[in-house]
Formats: structure tokens, sequence, C-alpha cells
């Protein structure tokens, strides 16, 4: 656990000596916020609901999305394949650790920092600036659960994408391609409710909208039915657990034609 835990530790302050950068994330995530008001200000164009959804519950899951996509990128895909490439892939694995925890450990840190210098600005923002309205309710009990699971679904997966680079060693295609599904997909563009209904329906046997929607859903309508949150939380657990039983697999077999030059 100390090696996990150092290994956070570590990936926290390497992202504080890119000062600059965080920076840009917090400048390019606020000029996305305003530029999201002024579109859906024009799509709602003076109805009071759309599709369920009021402008002011659009408006704060759009923009929350955002944030969360930032905070939850963590580029675990590119560092494997990185390691690959250059060959010091080989120090992580004679590590005594498990390599899939390792990378789960450095991507805390990223997330941890991400929301610190990303999320917090943006809520700010939306408060002061916008006077957007944050809803109270017996949801916001369940949504720390749910961010966590939402992180450890969104690293799986980028695991898993940075595993196929033990046999493509670049993963830009796979990688670009798996973003624009997210994107999609998990109700991080766009609400889910703005779907056809039909298309909601298919993506209920998905995994994406566990990563962003059913968080998001807990943030902006908190006053459901407990049971509700309870099987939402459910269905991410579900598919955590199967996502990282699949890596696990996934990792068995990409281990075995690993080919190290370099290094």
């Amino acid at each position: 656990m100390r090696a996990y835990l150092a290994t956070t530790r570590g990936s926290f302050l390497a992202y504080l000596a890119y000062r600059s950068g965080f920076i840009f994330s917090i400048l390019n995530n606020l000029v996305y916020i305003t530029i999201a008001f002024f579109l859906w200000r024009s799509i709602f164009q003076g109805q009071e609901t759309l599709r369920g959804l009021t402008f002011d519950q659009t408006f704060l899951y759009i923009t929350l999305a955002s944030s969360l996509m930032v905070t939850l990128k963590t580029w675990t895909d590119w560092e494997i394949s990185h390691q690959i490439v250059s060959g010091s892939i080989i120090m992580s694995l004679v590590k005594p650790v498990k390599f899939q925890w390792l990378m789960m450990s450095q991507s805390v840190g990223f997330s941890v920092m991400n929301f610190l210098t990303v999320v917090v600005p943006s809520v700010l923002f939306l408060v002061f600036v916008f006077q957007v309205p944050f809803y109270s309710g017996i949801g916001l009990l369940f949504l720390p659960l749910a961010l966590v699971f939402s992180f450890v679904l969104n690293t799986t997966i980028d695991y898993m994408i940075g595993l196929t680079s033990f046999y493509t060693e670049s993963i830009w295609g796979i990688s670009a391609t798996k973003d624009i599904i997210i994107l999609f997909l998990s109700g991080s563009l766009i609400p889910l409710q703005f779907f056809p209904d039909w298309a909601q329906q298919t993506l209920k046997l998905l995994p994406f909208q566990a990563m962003y929607h059913l968080p998001l859903m807990m943030l902006i309508e908190p006053e459901q039915p407990v049971m509700t949150y309870v099987m939402s939380l459910g269905v991410q657990l579900f598919w955590v657990a199967a996502l990282l039983a699949l890596a696990r697999l996934f990792y068995n077999r990409a281990i075995r034609v690993l080919r190290v030059a370099g290094g």
C-alpha cells in the first residue's frame, strides 16, 4: 500500500511542476462554460424544459461534465504506450506491485490535482458569474461514491487501451476513437435525455452511461427516491467489477507478446 501511496503523491507533485499546463486547463474550461451558456440558452429559446430538463439543469450538467472529463482524463493509455516504446516499462513490471494498480494509483494523483485546479474553479465560476443554482437532496450523499466508481471506470478503460500498445506500440488512432465514443455515449457532451428513446435504451446496456451520466444525474436531480441512486450505484459497481476483471485477463494475454528494446 505504501508503494501505491508514494506513486500517487509523486504524480500529484509532478503535476505541480507544470503550472502553465493547469492554468491553461482552467482558462480553456472557463471559455467552454461561457460558450456553452449562450449555446444552450439559444437552444432553449425561452422554453421552460426540454426533454424533462430545465435550462439550469442542462447548463449545470454540461459544464460539470466538461470539468469531470478533464479531471478524469489521466492519460494512462498514453503513459503505458510511452513506456513500451521507450522500453522503460520493464522498470514498472519488475517492481513488487501489480502493474494495473500502479497505473491506477498514478492516475489518482493526477485526478486529485485536476479536481482542485479545474472542477473547483469551474464551480465558483458557475456560482458567482452565471449564478447557477445547485440543488440539494439525498442524491448528493451518493455522489462521492459515484464519482469514485466513475474514476475507476475511466482509468480502467484507459488502462485497457494502453495494453493494446503491447501489440501495436502506437495507440493514437485507438485512443482517439475511444475518446470520441466516450464523449458521445457517456452523456458528457449531450445529456442522454436528448437522445432518441431507442438510443437511450441501448446505452443503458453499455458501460459508458455509468461514467458520467449517472453521477451527474445525482447532482442535478438529487430529490429522487433513494432506490434510484442505489440502482445507479449498482450499475456502476457491476461495470467496475466487469471491466477490472476484463482488464486483468487482457493484461495476462498482452504481457506474453511484450518485446522490450531500449530502456
